[in-house]
């Protein structure tokens, strides 16, 4: 039986943390659009920015403030299955909000490169 992805653990700027469940990961290339002309479809590319949405969850003794807005730098994504995807130029698009809720914080990572990681 084949085994699929179940969880997502992140590091950012080489610190480790936990997220809840539902992380998602979009790489970074080349998308299609559309141009309609009169009777015809067109299409054309633009580069689209990778984008990784989780929830981490903010323990005694974290600060919300590694999340700052004003600096780029490593996101390691990996799952259970082995991959790994390794983003350097990755930057938070705005500061989270921390819930009482468990300590969540969600949060939206942008990047532009990347690099895959898979092992057997």
């Amino acid at each position: 039986m084949s085994q699929t992805v179940g969880v997502l653990y992140i590091w950012w700027r080489g610190q480790q943390y936990e997220c809840v469940d539902g992380s998602t990961i979009k790489l970074p290339g080349w998308k299609n659009n559309t141009q309609v002309t009169g009777g015809s479809v067109q299409r054309y590319q633009s580069f689209a920015a990778g984008e990784v949405k989780c929830t981490p969850v903010l323990k005694k003794g974290m600060s919300l403030d590694a999340f700052d807005t004003g600096v780029e730098g490593e996101l390691q994504v990996k799952s259970t299955v082995g991959h790994a995807w390794v983003l350097p130029d990755a930057y938070i698009l705005e500061k989270p909000t921390l819930s009482d809720m468990g300590g969540k914080a969600a949060i939206t990572f942008n990047a532009g490169l990347y690099q895959e990681v898979i092992s057997s």
